[in-house]
């Protein structure tokens, strides 16, 4: 076999595992997620303006959040890598008239948003593919704005990740990655192939895991030809976020424990939430927003607003 072909076949190896990994976890009932996420089906860090608002409020401003970030404008057509349950898909095409496209290796989420944009009347404008981040085959520069919200801690290879985001998004586009990191205390020890608990938890719970350091990221998204437009720790706000999430699990035990899920899954969930709140408070784990736009060298650059204050909420 030539080297070309191992890779290749390398690389269809590790898709084919992903799938699986992911399956594992996201392919369960989405009854099961609606019983503790909220209505939005948003199963990511949520944003609070306050500390006492609850989940549909945080949920809503964590929308709001990404599209002023994004700058979105009516008629945008954008790309979500990792697109969940559509909870950015349908906000987008309904404030502000976006085609918008979604990747997941879901089966469950991609029939859900599928089917929900069909019941809404708007299949033209949100759709969901069921597709891998490594094998994106969409137009060269036919997204106004992409983003990626939660999903590059279950992808190992960033640079090729980051590399066809940019391929597919226009000169003028936006770029939001929002995701999971670990410091670099705890990244080393991983890299000199001595585990963790949170290691263990994550292989655990998710099926795959590669949660690099910040540096990484970043150095991906420039090895990418992106620069770093802004950037924005949020970590207290998942830690909010999931003790939500582990409240509604709690509340509602008797519907989901053997009758959506068997119960041993819902007492997986269960550890994995308080686990988390845990990681959070102890900054084991950080959760980080990065703006970025395309690095245009020795080209006109593009100007953007001169200062923060239209993502503030």
């Amino acid at each position: 076999m030539t080297e070309i072909n191992k890779e290749i076949a390398a690389r269809i190896e590790k898709i084919t595992s992903d799938r699986r990994a992911i399956s594992s976890h996201y392919d369960l009932p989405p009854e099961f997620f609606m019983n503790f996420l909220g209505p939005r089906m948003a199963y990511s860090c949520a944003y609070f303006t306050d500390e006492n608002n609850d989940l549909i409020s945080a949920e809503n401003d964590k929308l709001r959040l990404k599209t002023n970030k994004l700058r979105l404008e009516n008629g945008d057509r954008i790309l979500d890598l990792g697109c969940g349950w559509g909870s950015f898909l349908f906000f987008a095409a309904e404030k502000y008239d976006c085609e918008a496209i979604g990747i997941t290796l879901s089966n469950e989420q991609a029939m859900f948003v599928n089917e929900k944009a069909k019941l809404l009347g708007i299949q033209n404008r949100v759709h969901a593919d069921v597709e891998h981040v490594y094998d994106l085959d969409y137009e060269t520069e036919s997204f106004d704005k992409i983003l990626t919200v939660g999903a590059i801690e279950h992808i190992e290879d960033l640079n090729l990740t980051f590399s066809n985001a940019n391929r597919l998004l226009k000169e003028s586009g936006l770029f939001l990655v929002h995701g999971m990191t670990r410091p670099w205390a705890t990244r080393s020890l991983e890299l000199d192939g001595l585990r963790t608990e949170v290691d263990d938890l994550v292989e655990m719970h998710f099926g795959v895991g590669h949660w690099k350091s910040l540096w990484e990221v970043v150095q991906a998204l420039e090895l990418s030809s992106f620069e770093v437009l802004d950037h924005e720790n949020i970590t207290h706000h998942y830690q909010l976020t999931v003790r939500r999430w582990l409240d509604n699990l709690q509340e509602n035990e008797d519907i989901i424990s053997d009758k959506i899920v068997p119960d041993e899954k819902y007492r997986e969930f269960i550890a994995f939430m308080a686990a988390y709140i845990v990681s959070f408070e102890m900054s084991n784990t950080i959760c980080n927003q990065l703006l970025c736009q395309k690095h245009m060298k020795d080209t006109l650059r593009q100007q953007g607003p001169l200062t923060r204050e239209h993502m503030i909420l």
